[in-house]
């Protein structure tokens, strides 16, 4: 008989007792800001819950933030401590988009456990409705996510601000495959201390289920490699013509994955600010470097998708071709010999229903797992949404299974995604039994409670080791398990699969090293934001904040974020008028380099401007991103490009100021806001009614954005 864990605040025979949770726990408790890292099963949501009670009971009437990628996954955190703690209902709240505001500021008021999705706590903390002043712990599930400008890094920041006590708990199967990953994830957290298990360690052992890894190949028929053969053939003429100019360092096709030709792009881009006009190859670079990217991804589809996958793609390339504003570089790339030759050959083995040879060996496998265990459930995992389409058609052609689509909400093409309730009803089916066959997308992965399987097979490898320890942890948590990857001999699919091993293994080799005592020279130093240097902190009136209007498509933005570092007041709300209103006088208007140039073409641009000039005295466009994008992310000429920033400063009247990044541009806005509103009268104005503009005006602006046109010609 199992023993359990007893505390005052943990119900009795709920969780069960195991050695290397205490232990992990006691050293969390001890040791501060902590990472754990575990696979998928052992009980990582059980360490929370003890540290959360031990905590709980040092500092009676604080608060536990649990914050979960999902809802479906906030949820399950939600139910699972509302079974175990010995809280009311009411102390136990689950908070989320679909909750109003007022209701969420209420509940967070009197809960004691706050069950979360990132992005509503986020954007509760950048409007003040909440604050982390009373948590004595966060918990952070799928911690890895934590980089970038997910929601996850300022939560953190916020936290050492207003609750420097706190404890911080990160929890995931896999943070990275290199130091400098794992760093970047626990310097956002401000992390301390890693505890890291894996089902070899012996205390661990005794409560895991062995999972079987097998790997199953195909050879391609010979008309694919005849089709990848011109494929191949125009990615190397391409490559030739690029290192003839000095771009690419060999035209060895398989050298150039899609990281390598991102970054050689990139290197042209910079190139191309640099020289300008008197470089003109390297406008052919750019587009033969976009050529590349496609053939290469029609390539990937082919070997590791099929036919359909491939043909639905160049379908879909001839569609866009068709458009207006199409760029050169797909046209060009649709008329080459090779790719006609391609898609033509691509098209007679769609007719006649010829697809890849791992969909056979997907047959096979299922079929002897389900006359091993005629209930087992499996999941097929597959990267591509059209991929799993065709999937479940096929496996539904065979009385013995049943097959099941599970994507993400968003939309792809003429697909409809599935709502979170759909997910969960499919969950539900799945895990009666009502269909023996999940075929999932990566949202199958992680953030969705969906049970333990008995087969989890990969159609395709993926190169991401976070990705298939996921995938993986999805089998052999109650009873063994089993693992097979498809792979087509030859192909990406096995560059694919010995580029996850090898990160796996160097992510346990790092992170053994990182751990505990030993990381005390490899772990980032623990930083206060609080001695970090603002430029508010310089001001004799630090203690005032400016009052800043952000309409409501900004709040996603990193912006907003920042300006809370300056301890801004921030009010988001629909504004008919620019994205930022500093005073009475002054409205913002925000655009990255690619948003400019899209409004430009669109239209949208100079209604924007008749609008912020029709409404305020002082109107101000704050252009953000690197200059030389400006000239080379679009097929737009320069003099184009020239004319319509030179009509903005002449005929509109309006200032441009060009900033790096996001934090930047909050520097600006918190700064002009700053030097309008302290010691005046704070009281902002908001303009409504946008202007169009008139026919006249519409006109003129057209034909000064025409190349070696001004307002005085």
């Amino acid at each position: 008989m199992p023993s359990f864990v007893q505390h005052p605040l943990i119900a009795p025979d709920k969780v069960e007792q195991r050695l290397y949770q205490e232990v992990i726990t006691a050293r969390v408790l001890e040791k501060g800001n902590s990472l754990v890292v575990a696979p998928t099963g052992l009980g990582k949501t059980a360490i929370g819950l003890m540290v959360a009670a031990k905590l709980l009971e040092q500092n009676p009437g604080k608060k536990i933030v649990f914050l979960a990628p999902t809802r479906p996954l906030a949820l399950q955190h939600q139910k699972s401590f509302a079974s175990m703690l010995q809280l009311g209902k009411e102390d136990i709240v689950l908070l989320d988009g679909q909750v109003k505001p007022t209701d969420r500021k209420k509940a967070w008021k009197q809960a004691t456990v706050i069950c979360a999705t990132p992005q509503t706590v986020e954007n509760d903390l950048i409007t003040r409705t909440v604050s982390m002043g009373d948590c004595c712990l966060c918990i952070f599930d799928e911690a890895h996510r934590a980089v970038g400008n997910y929601a996850y890094v300022y939560i953190a920041q916020q936290l050492q601000r207003q609750a420097q006590n706190a404890t911080t708990l990160a929890l995931t199967a896999s943070p990275g495959a290199t130091q400098e990953k794992i760093q970047a994830v626990c310097q956002n957290l401000f992390i301390e201390n890693i505890e890291i298990k894996t089902p070899q360690d012996a205390d661990v052992a005794p409560y895991t289920k062995e999972t079987i890894v097998e790997w199953k190949s195909a050879h391609l028929p010979p008309v694919f490699l005849e089709i990848r053969k011109h494929l191949d053939d125009f990615m190397k003429q391409q490559l030739t013509a690029l290192k003839k100019v000095g771009v690419a360092h060999t035209t060895n096709i398989k050298y150039y994955n899609k990281i390598r030709l991102l970054e050689m792009q990139s290197r042209v881009r910079k190139q191309l600010m640099a020289k300008g006009n008197t470089a003109p190859y390297l406008f052919q670079a750019i587009s033969r470097c976009a050529m590349l990217m496609k053939s290469s991804h029609a390539t990937t589809l082919l070997e590791t998708q099929g036919i359909n996958a491939a043909f639905d793609y160049f379908e879909r390339m001839k569609k866009k071709a068709g458009q207006s504003g199409a760029s050169k570089a797909l046209k060009t790339m649709l008329q080459d010999e090779n790719i006609t030759f391609a898609y033509n050959l691509t098209s007679q083995l769609k007719e006649k229903g010829i697809d890849h040879p791992k969909k056979l060996l997907l047959r096979d496998v299922l079929k002897e797992q389900l006359a091993h265990k005629a209930d087992s459930k499996i999941i097929v995992f597959n990267h591509y949404r059209a991929s799993i389409k065709s999937i479940v058609a096929y496996l539904n052609d065979f009385p013995e299974f049943t097959a099941h689509r599970f994507v993400g909400q968003a939309a792809r093409e003429n697909e409809k995604g599935l709502s979170q309730k759909e997910q969960a009803e499919i969950i539900d089916q799945f895990r009666n039994k009502e269909f023996n066959i999940l075929v999932a997308s990566s949202v199958a992965e992680e953030g969705l409670d969906i049970p333990a399987v008995d087969l989890v097979v990969f159609f395709e490898p993926v190169p991401s080791e976070i990705r298939t320890i996921q995938r993986r942890g999805r089998t052999g948590r109650l009873e063994e398990g089993k693992v097979i990857i498809l792979m087509a001999k030859n192909t990406r699919d096995e560059a694919f699969y010995w580029s996850s091993k090898t990160k796996e293994k160097t992510m346990h080799k790092t992170l053994n090293t990182m751990k505990g005592d030993l990381g005390k020279n490899i772990l980032p130093k623990k930083k206060s934001l609080d001695q970090q240097a603002t430029l508010h902190s310089f001001s004799d009136d630090a203690k005032e904040n400016v009052l800043i209007y952000a309409d409501t498509r900004e709040q996603a933005s990193s912006v907003v974020k920042e300006l809370t570092q300056y301890d801004a007041f921030i009010k988001v709300k629909q504004l008919d008028v620019g994205d930022y209103v500093l005073s009475d006088d002054i409205c913002v208007e925000r655009k990255t380099m690619q948003d400019f140039l899209e409004s430009m073409v669109d239209g949208r641009l100079f209604q924007q401007l008749v609008s912020l000039s029709s409404n305020y005295s002082s109107p101000l466009i704050l252009l953000e991103g690197e200059r030389e994008d400006l000239f080379t992310m679009r097929n737009i000429h320069k003099n184009a490009i020239m004319g319509a920033m030179s009509s903005i400063a002449t005929t509109y009247r309006i200032p441009i100021l060009y900033t790096r990044d996001a934090k930047e541009t909050a520097e600006y806005l918190y700064l002009i806001a700053k030097r309008e509103q302290l010691g005046k009268d704070k009281d902002i104005k908001l303009r409504v009614g946008r202007k169009g503009l008139a026919q006249e005006e519409q006109q003129q602006f057209i034909v000064e954005s025409l190349p070696l046109v001004g307002p005085n010609m």
